[in-house]
C-alpha cells in the first residue's frame, strides 16, 4: 500500500515524462519527413460517391479447447462481402475454408503426425495458431483464384503474420492432402516433407496474395510494438540525419518503456490524421530463437510490408494499416478504411471486420459441447473395456470445473 501511494505517481509522471519527450522527438521527423496527411471525412458525399464499390472482409476462427484425452480442433475462415447498393443482395456471408479433427489422431488430415512429445501443449497450440493463418491466407488466395470482382478486401489481423514461432524444431509439416485441398494452386510437385512445412506454405500464400490485382490489407486493431517508430529512425541514421548515439538513445528508452507506435501516435495524431506507409521487415533472423534454425535463410525471402497508421478519432487507439504492396490510390483507400471505422458512433475499427469476426468465431457453447462430447466418449468406452483407472481419470475430467462455489473448500466449526 505504501508503495502504492508513494512509488506509483512517481514512475507515472516519470513515464509521461519520458513519452512525452519521444513523441515531440517522433513528431518532428514524420513533420520533417511529410508523412502525416488528413484524410476528409465527408460521409454522405462518400458513401454516395462509394455505394457500388464492392468489399471483402476476411476473418478466422478456431475453437482452443482441448481436454487431457485429446486434441480437438475447429477452425473455419469466413468472408463478409459487401455492396452498399446491392438491394437484396446488399451483404451475405461465405464459409470459406473449414476443418474439424484431432490433431492427436495419427489419422488426422491437416498435419503429419509426429510423436515427438517436446513442449506439447505449447507445440498443440503452435499448430491451431499455424492452421487458422494458414486459412485465413488460403481463402484471400481462393478469392483471387476465382477472380472475384473486389474493389477492396480486407483481413482481420496483419497482411504478413510473424513466423517466427513456426520455425521450431518438431514444428510438423501440413499432410499431402491438406496442401492440395486448402491450396490447389501449390505445385504438385512440391509433395516433399519440406515443401509442406508451414513455413514454404506460407511463403507461397503471401506472394500469390502480393500478386492480387484488387486491394488486400490487414487491419490491426491495437499494435502491442513499434515497428514504424523503429523503421523510421533507424532510415534517419542511415541519411545520416541523427547520429548513431541519439538514435541507440532513443530506441534504448522505446524498449526500456515499453512505448509502441499506438502509445505514440495517440498522441501525436490527431482525428482523421494517418500515416503514410513505411516499408518494413516483418521476418527478422538472428535470435536467439531462430539461430541455429534451418529456416533463417527462407525467412529472408518473404516480402516486405508497408505499414501505415490511421486515427479514427479521439476515443480510440490509432488503427494500423498493412499491405504487401505500396497503395496506388493511398488516400481513397485510406478514406474508405476510415468511413468504414466511423460507421458506429464512438467505434474506430473497419465494422466489416467486427461482423465476420463474430461469423468465424467458434462460440464458446460449441466448445463446451466438444469438450463434453469427447469425455462422455472416453468414459464409454472406459465403462466398456472395464478399466477401473480409466473410468477413474474420466470422471475426473467431466467434473473438472474452474472455481465454482460448489468446488470450493468449506469450514466447518468444532462444537
Amino acid at each position: 500500500m505504501a508503495n502504492a501511494i508513494t512509488a506509483s505517481p512517481n514512475v507515472q509522471k516519470n513515464f509521461l515524462e519520458v513519452t512525452k519527450s519521444v513523441a515531440e522527438t517522433i513528431k518532428k521527423i514524420l513533420e520533417d519527413a511529410n508523412l502525416i496527411f488528413d484524410i476528409e471525412y465527408k460521409p454522405i458525399e462518400f458513401w454516395s460517391k462509394n455505394k457500388n464499390k464492392t468489399s471483402c472482409f476476411v476473418d478466422g476462427g478456431v475453437d482452443k479447447a482441448s481436454i487431457l484425452s485429446a486434441a480437438p480442433l475447429s477452425i473455419r475462415a469466413g468472408s463478409f462481402i459487401v455492396k452498399p447498393n446491392g438491394g437484396s443482395k446488399r451483404e451475405f456471408f461465405e464459409e470459406s475454408m473449414v476443418f474439424l479433427g484431432d490433431l492427436y489422431d495419427p489419422k488426422n488430415e491437416l498435419y503429419d503426425f509426429d510423436e515427438d512429445d517436446f513442449e506439447e501443449d505449447q507445440m498443440i497450440n503452435k499448430k491451431k495458431d499455424g492452421a487458422r493463418i494458414i486459412f485465413e491466407a488460403a481463402t484471400l488466395v481462393k478469392h483471387i483464384l476465382l477472380k472475384r470482382k473486389f474493389d477492396y478486401c480486407f483481413l482481420h489481423g496483419p497482411i504478413e503474420a510473424t513466423i517466427m514461432p513456426f520455425t521450431v524444431h518438431g514444428f510438423p509439416t501440413f499432410t499431402k492432402f491438406a496442401v492440395e485441398n486448402i491450396l490447389p494452386f501449390y505445385n504438385k510437385n512440391k509433395s516433399d516433407p519440406e515443401s509442406r512445412h508451414f513455413v514454404n506454405v506460407y511463403l507461397e500464400c503471401i506472394n500469390f496474395i502480393k500478386k492480387s490485382k484488387f486491394p488486400i490489407y490487414g487491419v490491426v486493431e491495437t499494435s502491442a510494438s513499434a515497428p514504424y517508430i523503429k523503421n523510421l529512425l533507424f532510415s534517419y541514421k542511415n541519411k545520416g540525419i541523427i547520429s548513431d548515439k541519439d538514435f541507440n538513445k532513443t530506441l534504448s528508452t522505446i524498449k526500456k518503456y515499453k512505448i509502441t507506435d499506438s502509445n505514440l501516435f495517440e498522441i501525436i495524431l490527431k482525428s482523421c490524421q494517418a500515416l503514410k506507409p513505411l516499408e518494413v521487415k516483418k521476418q527478422i533472423s538472428g535470435f536467439k530463437v531462430t539461430s541455429g534454425s534451418v529456416w533463417e535463410e527462407k525467412m529472408d525471402e518473404f516480402p516486405k510490408v508497408h505499414v501505415g497508421y490511421i486515427k479514427v478519432n479521439d476515443n480510440q487507439s490509432p488503427i494500423r494499416v498493412e499491405s504487401l504492396n505500396y497503395p496506388s490510390n493511398l488516400n481513397l483507400d485510406y478514406k474508405y478504411i476510415l468511413a468504414a471505422s466511423k460507421l458506429l458512433p464512438h467505434y474506430g475499427f473497419p465494422i466489416g471486420l467486427n461482423v465476420v469476426d463474430k461469423f468465424a468465431k467458434i462460440p464458446n457453447w460449441m466448445g463446451k459441447a466438444s469438450r463434453n462430447y469427447y469425455t462422455t466418449h472416453l468414459l464409454k468406452q472406459a465403462v466398456k473395456n472395464k478399466d477401473q483407472n480409466t473410468i477413474s481419470l474420466a470422471l475426473k475430467v467431466l467434473s473438472k470445473k474452474s472455481r465454482s462455489w460448489a468446488n470450493r473448500p468449506t469450514t466447518r466449526r468444532n462444537k
